[in-house]
């Protein structure tokens, strides 16, 4: 018998409870999401342009205190993988709630950058001050194309900052999201929406109703 105190058989041990519990917490986010209404069905048109017949609208998140807290433990196991950072700035207006949560909690600088600027005031992009040279990661609530974030990445780079990293709550890109990669900037997203839609499938039908349950696992089969 391999004694628990071998450090393989322990490795392999603490892999497996990290694997147990990634899945238990998106089990959690996929309930909460559509049972809040946050994941909605139906026929929508994206930012992009493109036709979509789901609608994930995060910045409701806020809204809902318990699934907020939840969320936001979500983008703190998600940071520990990043490694050494100085600071996060939430992309305007989505990722801001987030962001500012997680600078505070966490005892970090947190800034906002939009994706033009103001046309009053001070006329800023970004909001808030860094030293030069500052390790920053970029927080949204989930990106599809990613060419919404280029804007911000560009502007932080020539203030001086130094991206290399994005985190997002949701992956919706569905493998199309290459344009921040070709900027140097590494992706970590908390689920992606395929997740997502293959965890719905086993929630219970006072969450998610039958007619939505086929609606899920047929385009699950197309896309």
């Amino acid at each position: 018998m391999i004694s628990p105190a071998n450090p393989q058989v322990q490795l392999n041990m603490n892999k497996m409870i990290k694997v147990r519990k990634m899945k238990a917490n998106l089990q959690e986010l996929t309930k909460q999401i559509i049972k809040q209404g946050i994941l909605k069905f139906g026929d929508f048109t994206l930012k992009s342009g493109k036709k979509s017949w789901f609608y994930l609208d995060l910045r409701l998140i806020s809204s809902f205190p318990d699934t907020f807290n939840f969320v936001i433990k979500c983008y703190k196991k998600k940071l520990k993988e990043i490694g050494k950072y100085d600071a996060v700035v939430g992309v305007a207006v989505a990722g801001v709630p987030f962001s500012a949560v997680l600078g505070y909690t966490l005892n970090i600088p947190s800034l906002i950058i939009r994706t033009q600027k103001k046309d009053h005031g001070l006329r800023n992009k970004i909001e808030g001050f860094l030293p030069e040279k500052s390790t920053i990661v970029l927080i949204d609530d989930l990106i599809t194309t990613g060419s919404s974030k280029i804007p911000g990445i560009l502007a932080l780079r020539e203030m001086g900052y130094v991206v290399k990293d994005m985190l997002v709550l949701v992956d919706r890109s569905q493998g199309h999201s290459g344009q921040i990669d070709q900027l140097g900037v590494k992706l970590h997203s908390f689920a992606s929406i395929e997740q997502i839609f293959t965890e719905s499938l086993h929630l219970d039908d006072d969450i998610l109703d039958e007619k939505t349950r086929e609606i899920i696992a047929k385009n699950l089969r197309t896309d």
